[in-house]
């Protein structure tokens, strides 16, 4: 039951991100100005924009539910669980209630509508908190695993493509995304562009981190070849083509559903394969 429970709250997470990430392109964030309800009643709404944005709390509401049920379990049934896992439960139940909190604020405020610098800084902290939710299940679940993965990512590489997720989330939700219109490798038809204005500046920032992500997937793989490290450059590279076909195609909204579905996807999977613990280095018997 405790598995059921722990694997509902991840899929249900990660649905819940890709899903918000469609409401964000379709631009239904304010499709339903009430909160919890649509229009304050639970009778389906017409619009299908508004459908798409109660679907969206619907299935958040549903993780919640699991997120605490595993919580439950770990805590109060499954007692002899190791503590790291109890832990991560919590952490992903406190970031739980927190992004409810956040989501609710973003209504209130009409955060959806970035039009202030408040409403765009409220909409990436929110994906933070879902970052860190599904990545405190992943671990919970790792943890959980009697046979933890044994060749992992290291944690520089693992850094790097953190960070480059991180200034991806703010490049969308400040609107920074065609700032170097829709061109790659150039910007604006320059290798070095003008970074006077800081969505450019973002923007470079942000795949100049992802050269930086990819550069040391290749050394991660180079210096340590495994089956882990060659998954972890393979689907880098993956998440690199979607990107750069998104930017090219003027943000087609397939290529966007798939950008989004996959970083979410490698962000889950980087984390469970996470090298936690350094390498156990040769034994050496002492000579007395």
């Amino acid at each position: 039951m405790l598995r059921l429970f722990l694997g509902l709250s991840i899929l249900f997470t990660y649905i819940v991100m890709i899903w918000g990430g469609a409401v964000r392109s379709t631009d239904s964030g304010l499709a339903c100005p009430s909160w919890p309800l649509c229009y304050g009643s639970f009778q389906l709404p017409q619009e299908t924009s508004a459908k798409l944005e109660m679907g969206h709390r619907t299935v958040s509401g549903l993780a919640g539910i699991f997120v605490f049920a595993t919580f439950l379990l770990l805590w109060f049934k499954h007692r002899a669980s190791p503590r790291s896992a109890k832990v991560a439960s919590l952490v992903a139940l406190l970031f739980t209630l927190s992004a409810a909190l956040t989501g609710m604020k973003m209504i209130q405020s009409e955060a959806p509508s970035l039009k202030y610098m408040s409403h765009m800084l409220l909409e990436s902290f929110h994906i933070y908190e879902s970052m860190v939710i599904l990545g405190a299940l992943v671990l919970t679940y790792r943890f959980l695993n009697k046979e933890p993965p044994t060749a992992g990512v290291p944690w520089w590489a693992y850094l790097f493509a953190t960070v480059t997720m991180v200034t991806g989330v703010l490049v969308r939700y400040t609107g920074s995304g065609e700032a170097c219109g829709h061109e790659w490798p150039l910007c604006n038809g320059e290798l070095f562009p003008d970074v006077s204005n800081w969505q450019v500046a973002l923007q470079i920032v942000h795949r100049n981190m992802a050269y930086v992500t990819w550069l040391s997937f290749l050394l991660a793989l180079v210096s340590n070849y495994n089956g882990t490290t060659l998954t972890a450059f393979v689907l880098i590279n993956l998440q690199f083509i979607f990107a750069v076909s998104m930017v090219l195609s003027g943000f087609f909204l397939p290529l966007v559903f798939l950008d989004t579905a996959m970083g979410f996807f490698l962000f889950a999977w980087l984390t469970y394969h996470l090298q936690l613990k350094p390498k156990a280095g040769p034994r050496l018997k002492p000579a007395w």
